[in-house]
Order: structure tokens, then C-alpha cells, then sequence
């Protein structure tokens, strides 16, 4: 029986090829879209899961009430790790500290620029990168030792074994000797931590300076619970230590009028537990992200299936009426109704498992170029791994009892009787969850265009919005790791003071924007000045950066060589800073910063965006090469500037860092780089969008070329008593019209309140305006009209003869 209900499903499959191939081909797209977008789901829900021990692992913080609001800061002092180990003993078992940087590595004829990671020696024994070759506990013990993984030990040294051997690093022009000690896997993708070169944190070069200093805070800080000790217990015994070591700075915020929080405390050290730190954007590292983008691409994915489900159930509620009389013959035959559900569920599972198949497949063949587009990490292996086999595994069969569950029971509800008298029909019930799916078909895809359009324009007003400096005539170049960066900013505006189409050169340690080397840090500075604290962030910079970029001078000048004192004496604000100082006149006051004696403020300039869009222009002061010398090279070029000007300016580089490379970058590129998360969300919605429109489309079309056959006799009736053809396409259209419209009367409010949440995470954002919701609508509109259409034209132009022959 099995084997006969088997080959009718094939028969009845191959027989009805169209509808076979609708569905097989909306369905291989839905599964293959939804497995991508699971798999990018499930990466970013995996962060840090390879980590043994993460559930004792915390990120260490601090929560601070200001008067105005509340401030989390995750950059921590140099003596904060070496007191919290001595005072709490026993509930800490280890502790690092980690700050990322840059070296070169010479090596013979090889030189190699890497990331490198300054941390204690308990490092390799909080988190779990596997050692290939050393012993983790004692690798990290001698200040001399460096740990490899084994990326970059096979860049050094090829296939022979590095541990033992000698590496020679270059710090801007000064080479030390190390010794390789271990070398360890590389960090999975998904890994909050990266792991290329591990050297002691004593190696820093801010530690001499910062091991005493309580307020230089420029490094990250994780520790390790002893198993008994309970976290949240163990964060509010942290009070004690906050009001030992930070005794004036709370007494400062009080008197600055904070708030304490619900526990007491206007200043409190906390700790963000590891499996929390991908989605805290507050505390968790310049990977966190929203939590909300992963169920977004879980939400996308299920939409892209339910549209697909949408099409196999209407479309097997409509091929019903042509199966009708088989269902019929077999219930007088003696067939079950279980038996029946059986049979027509047995051919949507032929149909689903093809699609599943064939989806897979393009899953697979598609993950490159869907890596490339969206700037994922999606592997084969993702795919083959064994919670995610289950996990779609146990999608699929949902997907396949819903889809073909319904019209299977459906099918067997039909009346014997009737079916054999020719007298079924299908009810006005199934006629209407029809519509209804129609509907939500259309809502969906509706909702899918406004949020891409709104997305679009937010994105495009972030690249439009004026920021207060010049974006497309400045190139900004990385220093690299080869020679210190002061000097390297001398020798270009040397060898490059006579070139006609450059305006002017200069330097500071922190690149506007995102450049080509992916960088983006900030320095922030607190201090105290007439009993007030306040917070500023810091610039290190050269002369001449207000004229290079374009700043505007409200009052005073920028630093210059003809003042030698404004190297060490003198400091430039923006506008929210003389704000938060409240001079009227700030030009040759004091600043509190450094030692006793302070900055005296030579110039103020107009705020700019310094940072994303996202966040409201902050206080920011400018030191003469402050505490991080140059890291950056800025140069400002003429207008209509040939390429060649670009080329000259790296051949100036590559005279004084030969072996670094060449990375230049215009600001407008930096900038943009700043949304690239937003534009990747763009681009997915905007793809489901066309995918949910082409699959809508896709059943449409099966559906009005079912109903207009049904219709036949119908409109040859109608064209014998005088109907003209556009009224016969206008009396076929009309249904799905309705539909259409009903369809965007229920996505556009519910575009509007996602989009309005979305977009108050910008604090500057475009609005929301009314034809982004009417454009949506009417794309849709006219999209399913077209479908429709060449089937109501098809079937309002033929030959009523024809269709009014009796069968």
C-alpha cells in the first residue's frame, strides 16, 4: 500500500509540473535564505561558548552616576587588577589585564605587522585557547616570553617548531628580543577575545608610567570566581573596595549632586558575566552588539518560510477541487480519512524534502558570496554541526506539518456523496483563510519594504549630515608599527613641504572614523578643578590639525611653533567643553589636566562629530602630543587632486617605513565605515524584502491561474452579454486589489513602531515621513496588479465559444 500511495504522489507530482515547480523552487529559496540567516543567528548567539569556564569568567566595570547621567566605564586603571587580587584573595582565582596594540615582527628577511595582546600571566588559564605546543600554566610566567598562535607562529617560522626560538619585535624603531614559549589555536571567529600574540603586561608601554596612576584607565580587566563564590553577592562586596581606592572621586560625584543608585552608591565596580558581554553594548567591547539583530534575522527567516508555506498551502487548497472526485472515489472505496491525510501529506513531504535538499545545496554553494555581501563568518562546518543539524532538522518537519498538514486534512473533510454528484466546492471558509494568507503574505512584504526604505534613509542622512570638518579633500594614514610616529610625521612634511597639490600635513593618535587598519578606540580624562569633576575626551595631536581638517575657530588659535610652551602648557577645547566649564571667556584659562600646573587653554573650536552619529557631540580638549604621540597622518589635499598625488605621498611613506604597509584612506570613507552594521542590516531586510515579494508574486500568480480556469464559463458568459475586456480584467483584479490594500492598511503602523524604536538609537535621525509607507504600499500595489493581471487579460481575451462547451 505504501509503495502504491508512493507512486501515485510521483504521478500526481509529475502530472501537475507547474505547480510541482512553484512550489519546489519558492520553497529551495525560503529554506536556503532561512539557513543562512539561522546560521549568521546562531553564530552571534555562540559568542565565547568555546570558553570552558565562561560561566565564572566577568568582564570588570565601572558604573558611574553623574549628575546629568549615568556613565559605564570599561576601561579600567593599571593597580586596579594587582588590589582587587590582594584584597580579595580568596573569591578571585585569576586575573588579567589585557590592552591590544601593534607590533612589527622582524624576522630575517621576513617582516610581519600583527596585533599583539599585553596580559598577565593568568590569561592562558581563565580562557580556553587550546596550547598546541607548551605548558599554559607557566608560559606567560617570564616578562621576556611570547605565545603564538599558530597563524601567525607559521608566518614566522613556516613548519618548524617555534617554542624555544628567538622572535625580534620592533616597537616604532626600537627591537627587543623575545622568546616563543607556547603557541595556541586561533580564536574562533565568534570569540569576544583575540588571541595572535600574547606578551606579559609589563611589556605595555604605558605601564611604567600608569602602574601608581588610579585615573589613567586604558585597559580591559576579566577575573575568575573561585566555584563557590557567588557573583552578585561578591559585586556588592566590591563597595569596599570602590570607597577604599576611589574615596575622593565619590566624595566629588556627591558633591557634584549624584544620585545614588538602588544600592547606595554613586560610583560601583561591577561585573559583566562572559555569556552577557556580546549583547551589552554598554560594557561589553567593541564586538558587542544589539541583542535585538539576531532575533531580527530569526524573525526574517521565519517570515521567508511562512510566505513559502503560504503558497504550498493555498495552492493545494486550490489543485483540491481538481482531485476532488479521487478523494471521493477513494472514501467509497473504503478508504480512512487517515489514509487520505496520508496520501496527500506523503506528496508534500516529497515536496518539502526536494526543497529542503535543494536548499541546503544553495545554502552551501551561496555562503561565500552571502559572506561577502553581509560580512560574515559562516562556515561549512557551522552546517555540519550537530546542534544545528537538530535544529533544522526539527524546523523542517514543522514546516512540513504545517504546510502539508492542513491541506491533507482539508482534503479529507470533502463529502463523498457530493464529490461523486459533482457538486463540491470549495467552502467559503477555505476561500477565506485564503485571503487571509494572501494577506499576511502581502503584509509581510509591505512591512519588509518600509523598513528597508526607512533604513536607507537614515543611513543616507548619517553620510549627508554636515560634520564640521573636511571630509573629501583629507586622506588619513596609518603610522604602522616600523618607526615612532612623531617621527614619521617630520620626515613626510619634510620631504613633502614643496609639493604644489598638497595644502598641509599633521598628525594625532586617534583616526576620525573607521580607516583601512579597522581601528576605533577614544581616550577619555577626568579631573577635578574647583570642586567639580569633569570628563573630557582627549586628543593627542600636531600642529596644524585645525587647519588640516578643516576645524573652525571660534576664539583663540591652534598650537604653534611659535609659542615653544604650547607643547607643554597648552590645550584647545570645543564649544560643549567651554560649556561644561562654564567660561564665558575661556581663552587663557586653566584646564586641570596633567600635573599641578594644568593646560591653559589657547583656542576653542567649533563642536564637531568626532565620533558616529549615534551619540551627541561631547566635550573633547586637545593636548600637544599628549600621553599617545602620533598614530596618524593626516594630509590635506588640493581640490580635483590626481591619483598620482596619492602615490607620491606613499612613496614619501615608504622611504621612512619601508616594510609597513601603505594604508591611505579619504575621511569620507572613514565615516562611512562607521555604519557598516547598519548597512548590513539594510542590505539582509532589503534582500528578504525582494525575496518575500518574488515568492508572493510566485503564488499569486499559481493562485489567480487557478481561479481564472475555475472562472471560465463564468467570463464567457459575461463576454456573450457585452462585458468589454478591461471590465472582465477589472472585475478578475478587484479580489486581489482589496487584498493588497487590506495588506498594507496592517503592515504600515507596524513598520511604524519597529522603525521608531530602531531609529532612537541615533541621536541624530532623519523622520519618519508618511511616503515612505505610501511608496511601500504602492510598489506592492503594482507588483501584484502586474502578476494578476497577465492572467485576468489572458483569461478576459478568449474565445467565449470555447469556454462555454459542454464537457
Amino acid at each position: 500500500m505504501l509503495k502504491n500511495y508512493f507512486k501515485i504522489a510521483l504521478r500526481n507530482l509529475w502530472k501537475n509540473k507547474a505547480y510541482t515547480s512553484i512550489n519546489i523552487v519558492g520553497l529551495s529559496i525560503a529554506f536556503g535564505c532561512a539557513i543562512l540567516l539561522f546560521l549568521t543567528a546562531y553564530f552571534e548567539f555562540t559568542y565565547d561558548d568555546f570558553q570552558t569556564n565562561k560561566d565564572r569568567i566577568f568582564r570588570v566595570y565601572f558604573k558611574i552616576n553623574q549628575p546629568e547621567k549615568i556613565e559605564y566605564q570599561s576601561n579600567l586603571s593599571t593597580p586596579v587588577t594587582p588590589a582587587l587580587k590582594t584584597d580579595f584573595s580568596a573569591e578571585i582565582k585569576y586575573a588579567t589585564r589585557i590592552v591590544s596594540s601593534g607590533v612589527q615582527i622582524v624576522q630575517g628577511e621576513k617582516t610581519i605587522d600583527e596585533d599583539i595582546r599585553y596580559v598577565d600571566a593568568d590569561f592562558l588559564k581563565i580562557f580556553s585557547f587550546r596550547m598546541l605546543k607548551g605548558n599554559p600554566d607557566i608560559a606567560l610566567n617570564d616578562l621576556r616570553s611570547v605565545v603564538l598562535n599558530e597563524e601567525v607562529a607559521k608566518k614566522i617560522f613556516d613548519k618548524a617548531d617555534p617554542v624555544g626560538k628567538t622572535v625580534q619585535l620592533n616597537f616604532g624603531g626600537r627591537i627587543e628580543s623575545f622568546v616563543v614559549t607556547g603557541v595556541m589555536e586561533k580564536a574562533p571567529k565568534n570569540s569576544s577575545i583575540e588571541n595572535d600574540m600574547l606578551m606579559r603586561f609589563e611589556n605595555n608601554p604605558e605601564y611604567k608610567d600608569s602602574k601608581e596612576k588610579w585615573d589613567s584607565n586604558y585597559h580591559d580587566v576579566y577575573v575568575q570566581l573561585a566555584d563557590k563564590v557567588d557573583f552578585l553577592n561578591f559585586e556588592r562586596r566590591l563597595k569596599s573596595f570602590t570607597e577604599k581606592y576611589y574615596k575622593g572621586s565619590i566624595e566629588q560625584l556627591k558633591k557634584d549632586g549624584a544620585k545614588p543608585d538602588e544600592r547606595g552608591e554613586v560610583r560601583s565596580l561591577r561585573l559583566l558575566p562572559m555569556p552577557e558581554m556580546h549583547f551589552n553594548k554598554q560594557a561589553g567591547g567593541s564586538r558587542s552588539i544589539d541583542i535585538a539583530y539576531p532575533y531580527i534575522l530569526l524573525v526574517i527567516s521565519g517570515l521567508v518560510l511562512l510566505i513559502a508555506c503560504i503558497n504550498f498551502i493555498n495552492l493545494s487548497i486550490a489543485r483540491s477541487m481538481t482531485r476532488a472526485k479521487e478523494v471521493g472515489m477513494r472514501k467509497a472505496l473504503g478508504a480512512l480519512k487517515a489514509q487520505i491525510v496520508g496520501q496527500f501529506w506523503g506528496e508534500a513531504f516529497i515536496i518539502c524534502i526536494l526543497a529542503f535538499g535543494i536548499g541546503g545545496v544553495l545554502a552551501t554553494t551561496l555562503m561565500p558570496q552571502y559572506n561577502t555581501l553581509f560580512r560574515s563568518n559562516l562556515t561549512i562546518d557551522n552546517l555540519l554541526s550537530p546542534v544545528v543539524g537538530i535544529l533544522l532538522l526539527i524546523s523542517f518537519l514543522i514546516i512540513t506539518l504545517i504546510a502539508g498538514g492542513y491541506p491533507a486534512l482539508a482534503v479529507a473533510k470533502f463529502n463523498t456523496v457530493e464529490v461523486l454528484k459533482g457538486k463540491i466546492k470549495v467552502s467559503s471558509r477555505s476561500g477565506g483563510i485564503r485571503s487571509a494568507l494572501i494577506v499576511a503574505q502581502f503584509s509581510i512584504a509591505i512591512l519588509l519594504i518600509s523598513c528597508t526604505l526607512i533604513i536607507w534613509k537614515q543611513i543616507d542622512y548619517l553620510r549627508n549630515q554636515p560634520l564640521g570638518f573636511n571630509q573629501t579633500q583629507v586622506i588619513s594614514i596609518p603610522v604602522g608599527n616600523e618607526v615612532q610616529g612623531g617621527k614619521v610625521l617630520e620626515f613626510m612634511r619634510n620631504k613633502l613641504a614643496n609639493a604644489s597639490p598638497i595644502v598641509s600635513i599633521t598628525g594625532a593618535d586617534i583616526n576620525i572614523g573607521r580607516g583601512k587598519d579597522g581601528s576605533g578606540y577614544k581616550s577619555v580624562y577626568s579631573f577635578e578643578m574647583e570642586g567639580k569633576t569633569y570628563r573630557t575626551n582627549g586628543l593627542s595631536i600636531d600642529y596644524d590639525y585645525v587647519k588640516t581638517l578643516g576645524l573652525t575657530l571660534v576664539a583663540g588659535r591652534e598650537f604653534s611653533r611659535e609659542f615653544p610652551s604650547d607643547k607643554d602648557r597648552a590645550c584647545i577645547v570645543n564649544e560643549t567643553m567651554v560649556k561644561h566649564l562654564g567660561y564665558k571667556d575661556p581663552i587663557g584659562k586653566k584646564v586641570a589636566l596633567g600635573d599641578s600646573i594644568g593646560k591653559t587653554i589657547v583656542g576653542v573650536v567649533k563642536d564637531y562629530h568626532f565620533e558616529s552619529l549615534k551619540n551627541k557631540i561631547e566635550a573633547i580638549t586637545f593636548l600637544y602630543q599628549g600621553d599617545f604621540g602620533i598614530n596618524y597622518i593626516f594630509v590635506k589635499l588640493t581640490p580635483e587632486t590626481p591619483k598620482t598625488t596619492i602615490d607620491m605621498i606613499g612613496k614619501a611613506y615608504k622611504e621612512i617605513a619601508p616594510k609597513s604597509e601603505y594604508m591611505p584612506s579619504f575621511l569620507d570613507e572613514n565615516t562611512n565605515n562607521q555604519y557598516k552594521k547598519e548597512e548590513r542590516m539594510s542590505q539582509i531586510v532589503m534582500s528578504a524584502a525582494t525575496l518575500t515579494i518574488i515568492l508572493s508574486c510566485m503564488g499569486l500568480f499559481a493562485i489567480a491561474l487557478m481561479m481564472m480556469a475555475q472562472r471560465t464559463k463564468e467570463i464567457g458568459i459575461r463576454k456573450v452579454l457585452g462585458a468589454s475586456v478591461p471590465n472582465l480584467v477589472a472585475l478578475l483584479s478587484r479580489e486581489f486589489v482589496v487584498l493588497v490594500v487590506i495588506a498594507i492598511l496592517i503592515a504600515t503602523p507596524l513598520a511604524y513602531y519597529l522603525m521608531d524604536k530602531w531609529i532612537q538609537d541615533f541621536a541624530y535621525r532623519t523622520e519618519i515621513t508618511w511616503w515612505v509607507f505610501g511608496l511601500a504600499g504602492v510598489v506592492a500595489l503594482l507588483i501584484a496588479l502586474f502578476t494578476v493581471s497577465y492572467q485576468s487579460i489572458r483569461a478576459a481575451l478568449m474565445n467565449p465559444v470555447r469556454s462555454l462547451k459542454s464537457e
